[in-house]
């Protein structure tokens, strides 16, 4: 839209002696009856509220006008006008033709008899056409609605007329009507907070000076909104860079993300009085602000107030440019901990070293479930490690190994690597043996086809198992593999039993100590994208080891630990890469104890890291 469109808050009593006009490229009125019925309760709740104020008042969602001679076309907001004067029309019945107020008309491009309609609803006439038929609809709700309220039919009539104000929104002269009608019903530019915030920022009244620049005889007044409205776009870009957004969010929104700066920024506004509930809130909050001033003859400040945006954003971007705070923070906002939460901790701290050490609490106390950091040792983080199974679920582990994944970024300040919290939370992630449970063989027939299948792959494929010097026969038991599998798979009538057996034959290959107990310990855990886990279930160690690999060959996003894991960088003894044993499980423990004992202790590299300010 424009950046010269108006906006303000107009209550209905302002709407009263206007004519709306409805173009044809609209529908008619489609109203159903739990829509009109939530609209009174709605304002009826209001009425009913001890504890409002003066100032307080129901906003009914964007009416979209343009002024069309003595008319407003109306370009968003038919359903909401027609109903609210079919309501007043319900008022007015209790009197007298003489006695009755002033209302607002509307009149229909395609369907003119509607507004004759609409004054008189007459019940004879409510089948004629299916407009009436809706319009009569409602009508009749909003009677048998007031039949247990008519004590207080005034004091409702009061609230619908003076506190129920409308968000009056009036596009510029030059808009085409039919693309602003089309893009805001496709939901392109929906009239949310992030909208009608802007407009109210730009608004002419807003600009009072009119005093030409001496060099550019630009008026001042276009200057400030042409300023304004390029630092505005330059943050939703900003914003809609994943990589930025989704350390701050976890909210897979795509359009508006600025209003989640605005919600930052509103919280130090005064607010008293709007509903958290209120999906208008910011909005309400900034209008408030910005109309509601005790002196009307002083100007609005317009760009110290949208100053102050500016700097939440900028305190936003400072962060994500901070390697140690970007890991933080991000890992944080991953745990479901708010920004607004983070911005008062910033707000506490008296240097940004405090800040970081608070940071590093919360994420202690976040993956440790409230435990206080004190409490931190070698042999403490050894025993709560050893609690961790995978029985204890995926909302218990995935925090300890996305921050293994964190804590060995930030262990290296020579490098610029960063974990892709965009690629992390975009993914669904499992939580994976490493080796598999020999018990849990595919019981399905496509199950059991598929694992064949990455068999054969993985035999076939470019990634060749790394042979030992004396395993030439090995090499040809498993050619033996793929024949037999190769002609399980071909046969009409897949045998299940045949399956188990060769199931057997691999798992003896590629697992020898498979009738070892299962290794339910974090050791022998990982973090895998639920693509890959989904097709190589349960598959054998190489296999794995055979599909990470590939995927990091083509750059696809893997984290760095399950990399390592893979490639067994935390064992001790590499002599067999294509078998993980307990042994190896222990090392990769071990690992995890000593990289997350030394982020929380900051020794090291990270002291380095977080700094000694």
């Amino acid at each position: 839209m424009s950046e010269c469109n108006e906006l303000e808050l107009k209550p209905i009593n302002d709407l009263l002696e206007l004519s709306f006009f409805i173009p044809a490229y609209q529908r008619g009125y489609r109203w159903s009856k739990r829509q009109v019925i939530e609209l009174l309760n709605d304002v009826y709740e209001f009425c009913l509220n001890k504890n409002k104020t003066e100032q307080d008042f129901y906003c009914l969602q964007p009416v979209v006008v343009k002024a069309r001679g003595e008319q407003w076309e109306l370009v968003d907001g038919q359903q909401r006008l027609t109903t609210i004067l079919i309501i007043l029309g319900y008022f007015n019945s209790r009197f007298a033709e003489d006695f009755q107020k002033q209302l607002y008309s509307i009149e229909y491009e395609t369907r003119p008899e509607s507004k004759e309609y609409i004054a008189k609803l007459d019940v004879s006439q409510k089948d004629k056409n299916i407009d009436f038929h809706y319009i009569f609809e409602s009508y009749n709700e909003i009677r048998n609605w007031f039949k247990d309220k008519i004590n207080r039919i005034n004091d409702i009539e009061s609230v619908f007329l003076n506190d129920v104000k409308v968000i009056w929104y009036q596009i510029n002269e030059t808009e085409n009507v039919t693309e602003v009608f089309t893009r805001l019903n496709m939901g392109k530019i929906p009239l949310v907070n992030a909208e009608l915030v802007k407009a109210l920022f730009l608004k002419s009244s807003n600009f009072a000076q009119d005093v030409d620049d001496s060099k550019s005889k630009k008026p001042i007044q276009d200057l400030q909104q042409l300023k304004i409205s390029q630092e505005w776009d330059a943050i939703e870009k900003r914003l809609q860079d994943n990589a930025f957004w989704y350390f701050i969010s976890n909210d897979p929104i795509t359009t508006n993300r600025i209003e989640f700066v605005l919600d930052l920024a509103s919280r130090e506004l005064d607010s008293e009085g709007i509903l958290d509930t209120d999906k208008l809130k910011i909005f309400l909050t900034f209008n408030r602000l910005l109309s509601n001033r005790s002196d009307k003859d002083k100007p609005v400040d317009i760009a110290c107030e949208w100053l102050k945006i500016k700097q939440c954003f900028m305190t936003l971007d400072e962060w994500y440019n901070d390697r140690a705070l970007f890991h933080l923070i991000g890992y944080l906002v991953s745990q479901k901990v708010s920004i607004a939460h983070i911005f008062d901790l910033h707000q506490e701290a008296f240097t940004k070293y405090d800040f970081r050490q608070s940071l590093l609490k919360l994420v202690f106390s976040k993956t440790f479930g409230g435990r206080e950091i004190a409490a931190l040792s070698q042999e403490w983080l050894e025993d709560r490690l050893n609690e961790f199974t995978y029985e204890s679920g995926a909302h218990r582990l995935r925090p300890i190994l996305l921050l293994f994944n964190v804590a060995s970024l930030l262990a290296n300040p020579a490098t610029n690597a960063r974990f892709q919290f965009d690629k992390y939370k975009l993914d669904s992630w499992d939580i994976e043996h490493i080796r598999s449970v020999a018990s849990d063989m595919p019981n399905s027939k496509d199950k059991q086809k598929a694992w064949l299948e990455n068999v054969v792959a993985y035999i076939s494929g470019d990634e060749a198992p790394e042979a030992e010097e004396s395993d030439t026969d090995l090499h040809n038991d498993e050619l033996f593999i793929k024949r037999e599998a190769t002609e399980l798979l071909q046969v009409a009538n897949f045998d299940n039993d045949q399956f188990e057996g060769l199931y057997d034959k691999v798992r003896a290959y590629y697992d020898p100590d498979g009738n070892e107990d299962v290794d339910n310990s974090i050791g022998n855990l990982t973090l895998l994208d639920n693509r890959t886990n989904r097709s190589y279930q349960n598959a054998v160690f190489p296999i794995k080891r055979a599909r990470i690999i590939a995927l990091d060959k083509k750059a696809t996003f893997v984290p760095l630990c399950t990399k390592n894991v893979f490639l067994k960088y935390y064992s001790k003894q590499v002599d067999k890469m294509l078998y993980w044993e307990a042994r190896d499980s222990k090392d990769h423990q071990r690992a995890m104890v000593e990289m997350l004992l030394g982020f929380f202790h900051g020794v090291g590299d990270h002291l380095k890291e977080f700094g000694d300010e």
